[in-house]
């Protein structure tokens, strides 16, 4: 287990976990089917967020923390109830992944991968597809929750060996630097080259990237910037 950085930054969880809430005659109502789910493909990555992948989505999910505690800072900021929600989404998400020991919380590096393939098989499941439902007022927190799940893996899954060796190095976590691998593709490049992503489903999985190193405009698949616009329009964030 790890120590994990920054975490005076975690919001606080006062309420029950709606992410691992069984369904319930409360809930909505399943969509049809969707025409290509990316819930294998999610699954395989989920599977394999172990070790530095599991260093680095942490490391991401601070950074997101601390992006949002910043929008809470500016005052009458129309993104405050989201960003509020997002603390509280990303609080949900670290809470999930942290072991209490005596002398603090550490990231349960073991409990990573089979924590967000839950996430993956109890909202992307083809029956029950959550980008795809109607967002309320009362569902968009568990939306924001389950989206920014999906998110942090796409993130992870997609960083290059030398990006993840970076952002741990200079990372709050007390690594040996001469342990950390410098040259190799992305998780999801490296699954579909060892066959465990068709081509079919690889492009479920994959960001494109566009522009100069440092400076590149990241292009998630479509069902996520969907499924991001109907939550901000929920929030009416402009």
């Amino acid at each position: 287990m790890m120590a994990p950085p920054h975490k005076h930054c975690l919001a606080t969880v006062i309420v029950p976990f709606l992410l691992f809430a069984a369904p319930g005659g409360t809930q909505e109502q399943a969509k049809p089917t969707p025409p290509r789910s990316p819930e294998a493909a999610l699954a395989v990555v989920a599977r394999h967020l172990s070790d530095q992948y599991a260093l680095y989505l942490y490391e991401s999910l601070t950074a997101q923390v601390l992006f949002n505690e910043g929008i809470l800072e500016r005052p009458n900021s129309p993104s405050a109830p989201k960003a509020k929600d997002s603390l509280w989404a990303l609080g949900i998400i670290s809470d999930a992944i942290l072991a209490e020991e005596e002398d603090g919380e550490y990231l349960n590096i073991e409990k990573v991968p089979a924590f967000f393939e839950d996430i993956v098989h109890r909202y992307l499941n083809a029956s029950h597809y959550w980008p795809d439902r109607e967002i309320t007022k009362d569902t968009r927190r568990e939306h924001l929750a389950a989206w920014y799940s999906i998110y942090l893996m796409l993130l992870v899954g997609n960083a290059t060996r030398d990006e993840i060796a970076k952002k741990l190095r200079n990372g709050a976590f007390n690594l040996d630097p001469g342990m950390l691998e410098t040259a190799g593709p992305s998780l999801v490049d490296r699954l579909k080259k060892d066959g465990a992503l068709p081509a079919e489903t690889y492009a479920l999985v994959r960001i494109q990237r566009a522009g100069q190193a440092g400076q590149e405009s990241l292009t998630f698949p479509p069902y996520m910037d969907r499924w991001k616009n109907k939550i901000d329009s929920a929030y009416a964030v402009p």
